[in-house]
C-alpha cells in the first residue's frame, strides 16, 4: 500500500510532498499519524489543505 501526502496550492493545483508505503494494518496508522506533523511543516502557509491519497482514495490531514 502506497500514500501520497500532498497539498492544493491557491490555483488549486496539487503540489506533492512525499509518499510513504506500508506493508500492515499497523503501519497504516503511521501514514495518519505522528508522521503527519513532519509532513505537515513543509506545507506553505497558504496552502488549501493537506491530503493523503491511498489506493486512489482522498483522506483530509
Amino acid at each position: 500500500m502506497i500514500g501520497i501526502y500532498f497539498y492544493k496550492n491557491i490555483i488549486g493545483k496539487n503540489k506533492y510532498i512525499c509518499t510513504a508505503s506500508v506493508k500492515c494494518a499497523q503501519g497504516v496508522d503511521s501514514l495518519f499519524g505522528l508522521d503527519v506533523a513532519d509532513v505537515k511543516k513543509k506545507v506553505p502557509k497558504w496552502n488549501l489543505g493537506t491530503y493523503l491519497i491511498i489506493d486512489g482514495t482522498v483522506f483530509t490531514l
